[in-house]
């Protein structure tokens, strides 16, 4: 296969070009350049912070996946980029993306694929020193992640060029590179204290940016093939996570994805093959048994915001998808096998007591589709918490135990507070119901110069969480629902966001709670306790259990998880 970087750069541009007008460049939430010229927020854990020594931290919300995983270059066209820095101006955007468009054709074609880390993977686990060095230097972080000397980091468009290609660096390596680097960049400077366990998810964008769940990631809609990367299937993903899981046990746990439309292509081609056929295939809702039942994964990852609700979608015109879905063969009834589909996973999800995290912010849309002759909306809006009141309405789904990950995050305060207001709604009709703080950079801003100690940005952010949706007695079981996450990597392209865990912690407990031990007990249920309940690691929990016999039939230690025994409720 041929590569031509500049075909390439030109290509990714041209999927960028192909986007004007259609609605979608605005705010990814937390964009790298804050309003003004920010410094870090220094008010954070440090050493004589006693209340939360020896917590074993649970990151509910990560990544690690690599360019093999997803379809990077329309993810990067089509998702990321169009949505990335709106505040810059015309000049510095082009900049940007002629930047970006470069490097992203020069390295994406070097990015690891299955059979290549399931090798070293193997290796490693046998004990191949040398393995380790072929995945690079591990736990190496870019000289943005603490911050910088300079006054004012961010308030160019070389800083967000930089941290943008961090973003993409990280996409070419291989995932267990992105675990150690993941492990590294979340660190606590108290003795005996930090992330107990990461939480990785997979993410599984393939049908809805353009092209089927078999072959390789072109960049065709945009005029030209001169790019592909072959896919890692869902499966692919799940042994190679698996690995990374038996090479640090204790430390890494993840959660399967699940791709409506994908399960639909799969039930469809194999009732057209037949039963005993070689050509059947496994289906999507199979990899999620698997992953959950046999491989230590703790939970489903699902991203509406691609263009499917979470139920309802028998409802929405062909014409309401991607463009592609039309021309499937059940094309009449693409919606409603997309319900089907979530149904089957739901139920699953329900009897083994298996927790969803699903993106629950009006950001990330694969597109737009028309609701009148005259009027568009974007897919993002597919991920509003009132699809979940439909599932969760479902007879026999009220117990789904769900994340609405993000918390409604979006720039626009009006309808954040919509959001949040409906996921509260939730929490307290059912028992399940939790959301995090997943990827909220401003929290690490401080608007101030001196010190750093005033943090504006990320009081701005708490304040009204503690004022109105943690307010009264719903605010009170609403706490218990709370969950930390860091969203790495797609946290990396943040300034500072190696000191996103110290100050998150430090700033949600002063900020919401206070300073007694009533606020370390809230404090300590954010950062471990609410999660140890979703993810199910309590004693007698099926998720313990399943987790204890994964452990055994690896040869490993299950005392990794009485760590989150002694855990308060």
């Amino acid at each position: 296969m041929s590569f031509d970087p500049s075909i390439n750069r030109r290509a990714l541009l041209g999927g960028l070009s192909a986007l004007a007008g259609t609605g979608l460049v605005h705010a990814l939430p937390g964009s790298a350049l804050a309003a003004s010229c920010p410094n870090a927020c220094r008010s954070m854990i440090g050493a004589n912070d006693k209340w939360i020594r020896g917590l074993p931290v649970i990151d509910a919300h990560c990544h690690i996946f690599n360019a093999r995983d997803i379809p990077a270059i329309h993810f990067i066209t089509k998702v990321f980029l169009p949505h990335y820095a709106p505040e810059l101006s015309a000049k510095n955007r082009r900049k940007l993306e002629s930047e970006i468009g470069d490097h992203a054709a020069g390295i994406l074609g070097r990015t690891p694929g299955f059979e290549q880390e399931r090798a070293v993977l193997e290796a490693r686990l046998d004990g191949d020193s040398k393995a380790a060095e072929l995945t690079g230097s591990r736990g190496e972080l870019p000289k943005f992640a603490h911050g910088s000397a300079r006054a004012c980091f961010g308030a160019d468009v070389a800083d967000n060029i930089g941290a943008v290609r961090n973003l993409i660096t990280i996409l070419t390596r291989f995932r267990s590179h992105n675990f150690e680097t993941l492990m590294a960049g979340n660190t606590l400077d108290v003795p005996e204290t930090g992330v107990a366990l990461f939480t990785p998810a997979m993410i599984d964008m393939d049908y809805w940016l353009g092209f089927g769940g078999e072959g390789e990631a072109t960049i065709g809609d945009v005029g030209t093939g001169a790019f592909s990367l072959r896919q890692s299937a869902p499966g692919e993903q799940v042994i190679i996570t698996e690995m990374i899981q038996r090479l640090h046990p204790g430390r890494c746990h993840g959660f399967v994805s699940f791709c409506p439309w994908r399960q639909a292509e799969d039930t469809h081609h194999n009732s057209d093959v037949g039963e005993g056929s070689p050509r059947r295939r496994q289906t999507a809702l199979d990899v999620v048994r698997d992953a959950i039942l046999n491989r230590g994964f703790v939970g489903v990852k699902l991203y509406p915001p691609m263009g499917f609700l979470p139920f309802g979608n028998a409802a929405i015109p062909i014409d309401g998808f991607p463009s592609a879905a039309a021309t499937t063969p059940f094309a009449h009834e693409f919606g409603l096998r997309l319900d089907a589909a979530l149904h089957s996973l739901y139920a699953f999800c329900v009897e083994h007591d298996v927790p969803v995290m699903a993106h629950t912010a009006p950001s990330n849309g694969a597109g737009t589709f028309r609701i009148t002759s005259d009027k568009q909306e974007p897919y993002e809006e597919r991920a509003h918490p009132n699809g979940w009141a439909r599932v969760l309405a479902e007879p026999g789904l009220g117990a789904l135990k769900v994340n609405m990950a993000h918390f409604g995050k979006t720039p626009n305060k009006e309808k954040m507070g919509e959001w949040r207001d409906f996921i509260g709604q939730l929490m307290d009709t059912y028992p399940n119901v939790y959301t995090d703080l997943a990827h909220y950079p401003e929290m690490l801003m401080d608007n101030f110069t001196g010190t750093g100690q005033h943090c504006r940005e990320a009081a701005q952010i708490l304040t009204p969480i503690r004022k109105e949706f943690l307010a009264g007695a719903p605010g009170v079981k609403r706490a218990q629902r709370m969950l930390y996450g860091s969203d790495w990597s797609m946290l990396s392209k943040e300034f500072y966001y190696a000191d996103y865990l110290p100050v998150v912690a430090n700033m949600y407990r002063r900020k919401i709670h206070g300073v007694g031990a009533g606020a370390a007990k809230n404090a300590h249920a954010f950062l471990s306790g609410n999660a140890i309940r979703f993810l199910g690691l309590r004693p007698g929990d099926k998720a313990r259990g399943r987790l204890e016999a994964w452990y055994s039939r690896h040869n490993l230690d299950p005392g990794h998880l009485t760590r989150f025994d002694a855990v308060g409720e």
